[in-house]
């Protein structure tokens, strides 16, 4: 009898004990996914958003129009492979080791910016390294599904781009006193060490299940034959790809307006760069906490009602911002964007992962990225060519291509209206060899 005791409480010991290492284990994988967010944000914020632009602008005695043709070139490279490698990490089974290399090369190449050669080699290199970001994103949301539950899925990505908000603060803050002594170059070797640093824990601490496959030249194969047939069965996933084209428009809006605020700002606005820092920052911390509430929110009601309410709030300022004159207007407009900035980043996603047939998240998420990357050739070239053919203009072509700009989100809200919140029908055939090839959706 005491024997026998004895093993039942050793057995409910172990038992506890491996839940509570499960439980562990589950909240490790979310806190280094979130952490990522954090890490990704601070390349975004000092390469994409102020530092490098202005590196090139101002530094470099560049134009916006070069800067501008530049992120469309390195969009498109994204537009070309994204589906692609996302269809290749699906047939693979694993997107870790493609999330590394992107993130290992991205910061190599950052770290180089202007070291050597001039404004034409630092070009070339800053669309190396966004290209290799923007493909990692690929990989790092299809990672969603691996450490979260479709229940929680929204508080996660709230949580996540609330991080990311805090990188950004992190970059502004941390990289002004080197900027400010030394220019804006001074940012990019912190930027790349800061983004290999926060991305570690997550290339090292989550575990993907399930069989693993090398990648070789049959591998490849199978994935073009499974995106061809995607695309071939187009008409049965018309809603899917209403999203995609609703996407596409309003986040070329939405993707110019962050790129060219500060020279918008600047030019518009008549603000000092310090005072253009000041405003997104504090539009950032509004964001961050913002961000928390909107996760919540894509949980509660789901992301595509969120996702509509945000792109109509982002319409309403992208307007007001055409008119906006004196300063306090640009900062009514700076506070009231912070609410709204991380709506679309949050619920579609999310929604993505709703619509994604089960065994094709990796590929829907690389169209889903070459959707998002193809606006982001469109908008910036927009831009570059308004403000290049209305230069007679002065300040009012920025104005005319924010005008332009609106007319994009709201089109895709329009779009997105008539998007339907539901599963898409997988085109792997239920005895095909690779239908088990489906990652985890652990309740998180």
């Amino acid at each position: 009898m005491i024997f026998r005791a004895n093993e039942s409480i050793l057995l409910r010991m172990s038992t506890a004990s491996t839940v509570i290492e499960s439980t562990m284990r589950r909240r490790l994988s979310v806190g280094s996914w979130v952490l990522y967010d954090f890490s990704d944000t601070i390349f975004s914020a000092s390469i994409l958003t102020f530092y490098f632009p202005l590196w090139v602008t101002e530094d470099s005695k560049g134009s916006d129009a070069l800067f501008a043709v530049a992120l469309s070139g390195s969009m498109m490279l994204v537009v070309l492979t994204a589906p692609l490698l996302g269809t290749v990490s699906d047939q693979m089974n694993r997107r870790i080791p493609f999330l590394a290399f992107s993130v290992v090369s991205c910061a190599i190449c950052t770290a180089l910016i202007g070291v050597f050669g001039g404004l034409s080699t630092g070009i070339v290199l800053f669309i190396i390294a966004n290209y290799l970001y923007q493909t990692g994103l690929v990989f790092y949301n299809s990672l969603m599904v691996n450490v979260s539950s479709e229940k929680n899925r929204g508080i996660i990505s709230g949580i996540g781009i609330g991080a990311g908000y805090i990188g950004l603060i992190v970059a502004f803050l941390a990289f002004a006193p080197f900027v400010d002594a030394q220019g804006n170059q001074a940012a990019f070797l912190p930027t790349a060490v800061l983004y290999v640093l926060f991305a570690l824990p997550l290339l090292l601490l989550l575990k993907e299940r399930g069989v693993r496959r090398e990648v070789n030249f049959r591998l490849v194969k199978d994935s073009y034959r499974q995106l061809y047939t995607t695309f071939q069965r187009a008409r049965h996933h018309a809603n899917f790809f209403r999203f995609l084209i609703s996407r596409f428009m309003y986040m070329e809006g939405i993707n110019t307006v962050t790129s060219f605020f500060v020279i918008y700002l600047v030019e518009v606005g008549d603000f000092e760069e310090s005072e253009a820092r000041t405003m997104i920052i504090m539009a950032v911390l509004i964001a961050t906490i913002a961000s928390w509430i909107t996760g919540f929110l894509v949980s509660r009601v789901g992301p595509k009602k969120v996702l509509m309410i945000g792109l109509s709030a982002w319409s309403g300022l992208v307007l007001v911002s055409v008119i906006a004159d004196m300063a306090w207007t640009f900062w009514a407009i700076a506070g009231v964007m912070g609410l709204f900035w991380a709506t679309p980043q949050i619920a579609d996603r999310v929604l993505l992962t709703r619509l994604a047939p089960h065994g094709q998240v990796g590929e829907f998420f690389g169209l889903f990225q070459m959707s998002g990357r193809l606006s982001a050739v469109m908008g910036p070239a927009l831009w570059g060519l308004t403000t290049w053919g209305l230069m007679s203009l002065g300040e009012m072509r920025y104005r005319v291509a924010v005008l332009i700009i609106a007319v994009f989100i709201i089109g895709g809200l329009i779009i997105l209206w008539t998007v339907k919140d539901r599963r898409e029908e997988s085109d792997i055939d239920s005895d095909d060899e690779y239908a088990s090839f489906t990652p985890s959706h652990p309740s998180v």
